[in-house]
């Protein structure tokens, strides 16, 4: 690249330098995702005290979530879309074309890595535009499904089976009108990008429904269920409150929790005391309480105004309220003791290597 001042090149000279600096930029991008994938690799985020990627890069390095969220998706298509990112790390294809064939990934992962080889021979010679046009009609082939109304009206099921650890697979075929309502109702409980967290889209939607389901369990209109409103049961001791593995951590249906799931429900849930005797009788059962009331909410809301986790400004409606000082070691519930954190980084601050962040 050329040494001497702009206004002393020719513009063939400045058209060369515009093209080696892209090509530099580019070397840039795909050094910084390998960076931040292998920081995530070796759960720095956690060390560090971020709860994504993208709250880190939008702390150290001033970038808006949407760009940061860019970075973190180029370090993870190194996993979902092998051959098409080591196509953009050898310049064969520009960060914009890569960008079309990771989203592609992302959004059918079950349907893309069959076609992948294929797709980087035909966009290596597109430019970004024609690149976009390729892969969103070859997405419009593949999920095409059936087109006969009454045999799409008869596969409509939707299952739920849990698997080991509690976790919940989903499956299933909605209706037109089905799959719409749903769409709307998760699109108006998706938080913006502007939070700054580096979900993929199914994460994001995941997190949603989540949040539909609590919203509807928790809404007074719902009808009751044995007496109650709905709601989920969890039954522990007082060791697996306190953080100990090995005795009573499981819901109502027998699923098994794990501890430090179990402590972060308990930071903002209604509780009830059940005192047993030694042949399992019971001998007291105290009154069901709220850890934090209504009023306590709203002065913690008002104080944080969002989540706040280390680069993280999720709204306080995806937030809960945590102990600074855990409620099962005696910490107050109070509003200096309390702080608001979306779920996510309420997860970390639960986890061994999480980091409680202090009240601002």
């Amino acid at each position: 690249m050329t040494g001497v001042s702009d206004e002393g090149l020719s513009v063939g000279q400045l058209a060369e330098d515009i093209t080696e600096l892209s090509h530099i930029g580019q070397m840039v991008e795909v050094l910084r995702a390998r960076k931040v994938r292998h920081l995530t690799v070796r759960h720095g985020l956690e060390q560090l005290g971020y709860s994504s990627a993208s709250n880190l890069l939008c702390d150290v390095a001033r970038m808006t979530p949407g760009n940061a969220k860019r970075i973190v998706s180029f370090a993870n298509a190194a996993e979902r879309a092998p051959i098409a990112h080591q196509a953009w790390v050898d310049g064969r294809l520009s960060t914009d074309q890569a960008r079309s064939l990771f989203a592609a990934a992302e959004a059918v992962p079950d349907l893309y890595p069959e076609a992948e080889e294929r797709l980087v021979d035909i966009v290596e010679l597109l430019d970004p535009v024609d690149t976009n046009k390729a892969v969103t009609y070859w997405r419009h082939t593949v999920e095409l499904g059936d087109p006969d109304p009454d045999a799409r009206w008869a596969r409509r099921c939707l299952s739920i089976s849990a698997t080991t650890g509690g976790m919940r697979r989903v499956d299933g075929w909605l209706t037109p009108l089905a799959g719409e309502a749903l769409e709307v109702a998760l699109d108006a409980l998706t938080p913006p990008r502007r939070d700054g967290d580096d979900r993929t889209p199914r994460q994001r939607r995941h997190d949603a429904l989540e949040d539909l389901a609590r919203d509807w369990l928790d809404n007074g209109t719902t009808p009751t269920v044995g007496g109650e409103k709905p709601h989920i049961v969890l039954h522990a001791d007082l060791d697996a409150l306190q953080g100990i593995a090995g005795g009573l951590h499981e819901t109502d249906t027998g699923d098994i929790l794990d501890v430090d799931a179990l402590r972060m429900i308990a930071c903002d849930c209604s509780l009830t005391r059940v005192v047993l005797g030694p042949d399992s009788q019971v001998l007291n059962v105290g009154r069901k309480t709220r850890v934090w009331t209504h009023a306590q909410r709203r002065a913690i809301v008002a104080r944080d105004r969002h989540c706040q986790g280390p680069g993280c400004r999720a709204r306080p409606q995806h937030c809960d309220i945590h102990h600074i000082a855990p409620w099962t070691d005696d910490g107050e519930t109070s509003v200096e003791n309390g702080v608001l954190l979306c779920r996510r980084c309420h997860r970390l601050a639960h986890t061994p290597s999480g980091q409680h962040p202090p009240r601002t």
